[in-house]
């Protein structure tokens, strides 16, 4: 599994690399009207609507290994959601400004235990019922670096610390018997990235960006790796809107207060709006 997912990783750093390769290489620029280039502020509203994969294991207090429970088979959790996300940007200058971003996405379900599951200091035993949620709160602030910022291209890179704030529990109950177990973490993930802008039109804006991290601490052994590209069409001044493609992937072994692990992606697309300020 790890070595799978440093191809995929190494895979799309090369992509960025490439894009940044092109971007950066001499090009001629004709007068514009745009001046989103050299915005202070920018503000982005996005509409997301992907679909997620999760897997939890998370052990009991006692030493018992849990079961690695594909979440939204195991607990009926949704695959498909919307959710609200924000971007924000503040620039100093052409080459150095800082990003903030935050979204959030909390699911539920109810149903009946198919197989015996062993979830942290309880078990779900074969038609036993049960409400579960799984809840992940994403956020974080990184420094941009711009190699080049010009009307027709941009590009650079980032780097910065994002936090996951993830809850997952589940009450089950069986012949008038309940019982009912919750995990959280605050998980501190340090991210390294590259962007770029390449103005293809006046009013026709394509950016894409990677970030990723790969750690290997005491309590903390995992990888994450945040991929987009998007389509923007500015049609007033500085308003623009336009369309995304969103890949996350979070896969995590932790040793805190429990142990255990979390494999969290989702993918789609996002209808979104920006305004420069």
């Amino acid at each position: 599994m790890g070595f799978r997912i440093t191809n995929f990783l190494s895979r799309y750093l090369l992509i960025a690399i490439f894009i940044i390769g092109i971007c950066v290489y001499p090009q001629n620029s004709a007068d514009s009207n745009s001046k989103i280039y050299a915005s202070r502020v920018q503000l982005s509203f996005g509409l997301f609507m992907p679909s997620i994969q999760s897997n939890a294991q998370i052990n009991s207090n006692t030493g018992r290994i849990g079961t690695i429970i594909n979440l939204e088979t195991a607990f009926n959790l949704p695959e498909t959601q919307n959710l609200f996300r924000f971007n924000g940007l503040y620039r100093f200058n052409n080459n150095h400004s800082v990003e903030g971003y935050y979204y959030a996405l909390n699911r539920s379900g109810s149903s009946i235990s198919k197989d015996s599951i062993a979830f942290g200091n309880i078990v779900l035993n074969v038609n036993s019922s049960f409400d579960a949620f799984l809840n992940s709160t994403i956020f974080g602030a990184k420094y941009r670096y711009s190699i080049t910022n010009a009307e027709s291209i941009e590009a650079g890179f980032s780097i910065g610390l994002s936090f996951l704030d993830v809850a997952v529990g589940a009450e089950v109950s069986l012949q008038n018997k309940s019982d009912s177990e919750e995990y959280s973490e605050l998980l501190f993930l340090p991210v390294l990235g590259f962007y770029n802008r390449i103005n293809i039109l006046e009013n026709l804006i394509f950016r894409s960006n990677v970030d990723m991290f790969a750690l290997n601490l005491k309590k903390y052994d995992g990888v994450l790796f945040d991929f987009g590209v998007s389509i923007e069409y500015k049609f007033l001044n500085l308003i623009s809107a336009g369309l995304s493609y969103n890949v996350f992937s979070l896969n995590i072994n932790y040793d805190t207060k429990r142990t255990g692990s979390i494999n969290y992606a989702y993918k789609g697309f996002m209808l979104f709006t920006t305004v420069y300020l």
